[in-house]
């Protein structure tokens, strides 16, 4: 019987919440489409080319609407409930008000895990596509990702330390470089080049039209000038210098990898550590809003459609908003990486046991 009474339950969760998926996606593509399609006629660009760049943001789009569309299956299955009487029949058949809701908190969580499957796997890939149609094709940026870049400085392992005028990802070469090695803290070599190329068949910088300077002790160092030199250098390209960070773009595992880069050449990691934590906990918002719709629908003893899709969209999008607020005092360092990525589901999750508590829901 119990079996029986939590599939019902479930089972009025899944409806509204495919409607509210598909209408909350359809809102984000009519505002990409008014926002964009004038840039994309101006350019010249096809149809095809613009429906390909929707398509590959839809991903997107559905990882972002996911915590929405159950906060309004909840209020749908609920009000559904209370409204056909079966809320106060449950209660007078000696089922506790949290029974009843436990079965459209199981839903949350899968729909928490299929928007956590969708966010490290497709979603970013597709992102980055449709970027790369914006910026790369439409708007002939060649560096939208910021590859290149100027005065760049990192650790080369060891006492060694490498500085470049100009670092260029996609050649892989670095211009006006200057290798600096250490021994015991004193300089012992540095090595002034035009040039330096990395060789994917040595796994090494090779430096070209430059100067070698060798210190030792109080002596004057001496010289030698060289056509080509093999640095010695291993650290690959992708190791020292990193593209434009695009959150939406990345996976929690590319992320991870992107720290140990940072720390590899000592670089700040602060809004990497902040963006990791805001993935992590991003599917924890579907059982957070689903316990919210759940207090809504219990203090307010009402059912109603265009009530249910308007608290959903109101309290969704101000959820939305302290998420964003939360990550970017992250970055700023206001709050601790894990405090930015965990504290609005916490801040959220507390009012909504209290609600329930104030509807006696437990």
């Amino acid at each position: 019987m119990d079996k029986i009474f939590y599939r019902y339950i479930a089972r009025s969760f899944w409806a509204p919440f495919a409607f509210g998926l598909a209408v909350f996606c359809l809102l984000l593509i009519f505002g990409s489409l008014f926002d964009n399609l004038n840039f994309f006629m101006k350019s010249g660009a096809g149809a095809g080319l613009f429906a390909q760049y929707i398509l590959y943001q839809a991903p997107y789009f559905m990882v972002k609407m996911t915590p929405m569309a159950t906060l309004l299956a909840v209020l749908s299955a609920l009000g559904g409930m209370i409204s056909r009487g079966e809320w106060k029949a449950g209660l007078a058949g000696g089922w506790k008000p949290f029974q009843m809701i436990k079965p459209l908190l199981v839903c949350s969580a899968l729909t928490g895990a299929g928007q956590l499957l969708l966010q490290e796997t497709v979603a970013p890939d597709f992102y980055l596509r449709s970027e790369y149609i914006f910026e790369g094709k439409l708007r002939a940026r060649g560096d939208w990702r910021q590859v290149v870049k100027k005065d760049v400085s990192f650790s080369a392992g060891g006492e060694a330390f490498v500085t470049a005028r100009r670092f260029d990802g996609q050649r892989r070469v670095m211009e006006g470089v200057i290798l600096n090695i250490y021994k015991e803290g004193r300089l012992f070599l540095e090595v002034n080049a035009r040039l330096a190329s990395w060789r994917e068949g040595v796994k090494r910088w090779i430096f070209s039209d430059g100067v070698l300077l060798k210190f030792s002790g109080d002596a004057a160092p001496s010289m030698e000038r060289f056509a080509l030199w093999d640095s010695g250098v291993s650290v690959p390209p992708g190791d020292m210098v990193l593209e434009k960070l695009v959150p939406d773009g990345v996976s929690s595992a590319e992320v991870l990898q992107r720290l140990r880069r940072l720390r590899l050449v000592g670089a700040p990691s602060t809004a990497e550590r902040t963006l990791l934590w805001v993935k992590l906990a991003a599917p924890l918002a579907n059982p957070v809003m689903a316990l919210i719709g759940a207090a809504m629908v219990l203090l307010l003893r009402k059912n109603n459609s265009f009530l249910s899709f308007g608290l959903a969209v109101g309290v969704g999008f101000f959820f939305w908003a302290v998420i964003i607020m939360s990550q970017e005092a992250g970055k700023a360092e206001l709050l601790p990486p894990l405090a930015a990525g965990l504290a609005p589901c916490l801040l959220f999750g507390l009012a909504s046991v209290f609600g329930l508590k104030r509807a006696r829901g437990f």
